[in-house]
């Protein structure tokens, strides 16, 4: 038949299986949980300690149970990966279905990338999968390094960039910050100035991690509120998002009437 059901009685689901199931129910989704360190880093000279942890990586979840160790590469600067690598194979040891059968897994192991990092789709024909926990600098006998937050399914506040001339209103609230959480952005922002951005209307430049996940950018449309010099009056207008940038478009005959220095508003969208 070329039809089948894993989840079918006296059928087998292989790891492959399971791993494109859970991936598919997280929307394709990467990054690690909240158990144990959360992978907490330290460094003596170029060897760096990761801390226990648990991620998800292309549907298959890793975790560290005990702190593993990892030498850096001297005088160079790059990234620090959790690998799931389908490459490799695992040994086995005992006789399976008893007590003594025993796996050990090679197929993930901490590497410290000096180049791009391989994402490859491991549920549709790719072989290595690398999920960065963090950022490392060394010299000839030491290192620094920096963790690279990446939370499943959650980003955790982050700062959202100011367009090109955009400015913050010194005499008023002040802040931009988006996350990206279940794959919904949020963006919350007040008091910026647009007078100086393109067309008095730029808002943010858009970080590629929350690009819109829409074909047709110019159709996300949400609303926010502008005040004018004197923060007194309010003027609705929709935020309209491109694959680089946001800016506003006034939904009724009011420019002109303030210099909108004072923008604030929240806008929420789906990304990925």
């Amino acid at each position: 038949m070329a039809i089948t059901m894993y989840q079918s009685d006296r059928n087998v689901v292989s790891p492959t299986n399971d791993a494109s199931l859970y991936s598919g129910l997280v929307s394709d989704t990467n990054g690690t949980l909240r158990r144990g360190s959360q992978f907490s880093i330290s460094v003596n000279g170029l060897t760096v300690t990761v801390g226990t942890g648990q991620a998800v990586i292309q549907g298959r979840l890793v975790e560290i149970i005990q702190s593993e160790t990892l030498t850096l590469p001297a005088n160079s600067s790059g990234t620090i990966a959790i690998a799931v690598d389908l490459t490799k194979e695992n040994d086995v040891s005992g006789t399976a279905g008893t007590p003594t059968y025993q796996v050990e897994v090679n197929q993930a192991y901490l590497v410290a990338v000096t180049g791009k990092l391989t994402q490859d789709d491991l549920n549709n024909g790719g072989f290595l999968y690398e999920l960065p926990i963090a950022s490392f600098t060394s010299t000839t006998t030491s290192a620094t390094t920096a963790v690279i937050k990446s939370v499943f399914n959650d980003t955790g506040w982050k700062d959202m960039p100011l367009a090109d001339g955009a400015v913050f209103n010194q005499k008023s609230n002040k802040y931009a910050r988006y996350r990206v959480l279940n794959g919904m952005c949020t963006i919350v922002f007040d008091g910026i100035d647009l007078t100086r951005s393109t067309g008095q209307s730029d808002l943010f430049k858009l970080p590629k991690e929350i690009i819109p996940n829409i074909t047709d950018f110019q159709a996300m449309l949400f609303q926010i509120n502008n005040f004018d010099d004197n923060n007194t009056n309010v003027y609705p207008a929709t935020a309209v998002l491109d694959t680089k940038h946001i800016y506003t478009r006034w939904n009724s005959n009011v420019f002109g009437k303030g210099s909108f220095t004072h923008a604030s508003g929240t806008i929420i969208y789906p990304v990925g």
